[in-house]
């Protein structure tokens, strides 16, 4: 009778089941990719990278096949929900974000500020924090409707780029946090669309390929400058973000001459503020540890009298580059993106929020800080 009475139960209740009634069916979903953003007659301009599920196989929307694996879309409005909301009275397809891997925003845009598009994705539930987020100096739309050269998507192409670390890779998430810390302004990858020849050797033909070629400086939610490759990496070395790359040094003349190329391995950076009689100075202490990938030289590198020289070359190659952004950030731009305003904090938070946070932009300009790179050549490879 007992167990008679757990099936009749079991029975009823399979009818209270609601089954998936949230679920998404993917041929009622237009699936963005990637989103871009610049600023048109003072209002948004919304593009959107939506892929076509059916040219997305392992070999179809490549553009070697003649079929585009993505279309774009655009629209204006007076805010960024605006232009969505104009772009989907126009789609058949409800508007689909959570697949987006990227943000281009264009210079126009970033000038005036980024605060309400961040508004926007950290408020919307769709659009994923973890996107990557770019700026370009042209516009954003133009770099949204290029086409794939390697993946069958230029999103995926822009995040795999992103995740080589060859640059700074930088999430919406990430920024919003650089916004709001103290003593720490936004920085982000500069993207753009790169002549590359195809072909053999001699060939005219060229394509456009995407390129992360510097970086984008803030204040505060403002773009006031950007950064060129070379000052790009001091930025890394300073963040303690510096995870691939190669150092060229110079070989003196009166030693053979020539070029040596060193890779690097591993690296570690400290920001060390002090205050002393009421003023602060920064110590950037660095180690980096690295391998020869390459002696163009006639510099025997069997020597290790010739290995502590080449040390300290690349010693002072480190020093300049990061005395090179330094520069620029100082003089130039005045916006503190390595956050020695947050080690200051971190350090001496009661004399930061008494004296320094107020004024934090103009004492930055005025301060004295002393770089002490440390290189260590571990390998030095097997030829002679």
């Amino acid at each position: 009778m007992k167990t008679t009475r757990i099936l009749v139960i079991l029975a009823m209740s399979v009818f209270l089941l609601s089954g998936c009634w949230n679920r998404i069916e993917i041929n009622d979903i237009a699936i963005v990719t990637a989103v871009g953003l610049d600023l048109e007659d003072d209002k948004i301009r919304l593009s959107l990278q939506v892929a076509v599920p059916s040219k997305l196989g392992p070999t179809s929307g490549t553009t070697g096949s003649g079929e585009n694996s993505t279309f774009m879309i655009s629209d204006t409005g007076d805010t960024l929900s605006e232009a969505y909301r104009h772009l989907q009275g126009k789609l058949s397809r409800r508007i689909f974000f959570s697949h987006s891997r990227v943000l281009i925003i264009g210079e126009e845009l970033a000038k005036k500020g980024v605060s309400h598009i961040l508004d926007f994705y950290s408020r919307f539930h769709e659009p994923r924090m973890n996107s990557y987020i770019m700026f370009t100096k042209g516009k954003a739309f133009e770099i949204i409707k290029n086409r794939p050269t390697l993946e069958s998507v230029t999103a995926e192409e822009t995040r795999e780029l992103t995740k080589l670390s060859v640059g700074l890779s930088v999430n919406i998430k990430e920024f919003l946090d650089m916004l709001l810390t103290e003593g720490l302004e936004p920085v982000a990858p500069q993207f753009a669309s790169e002549p590359m020849e195809k072909g053999g050797s001699g060939s005219a033909e060229t394509d456009k390929t995407q390129a992360i070629i510097g970086a984008a400086v803030f204040k505060d939610d403002k773009l006031v400058g950007w950064m060129n490759d070379s000052q790009t990496r001091g930025i890394l070395w300073l963040r303690d973000e510096m995870e691939l790359g190669v150092i060229t040094v110079k070989v003196p003349e009166e030693k053979g001459g020539g070029h040596i190329s060193t890779n690097i391995i591993r690296t570690e950076t400290k920001i060390v503020p002090k205050i002393k009689n009421g003023e602060i100075k920064i110590a950037v202490k660095t180690t980096s540890e690295m391998n020869v990938m390459e002696n163009a030289s006639e510099l025997n590198l069997d020597d290790s009298k010739n290995i502590d020289k080449l040390q300290i070359e690349i010693e002072k190659e480190v020093k300049d580059r990061i005395q090179s952004v330094l520069d620029k950030s100082k003089d130039d731009l005045g916006t503190d993106i390595f956050g020695f305003g947050e080690a200051v904090y971190k350090k001496y938070p009661k004399q930061w929020n008494e004296k320094y946070k107020k004024d934090w932009n103009e004492r930055f300009t005025e301060l004295e800080v002393s770089i002490h790179p440390t290189v260590y050549v571990r390998r030095i490879g097997l030829t002679k």
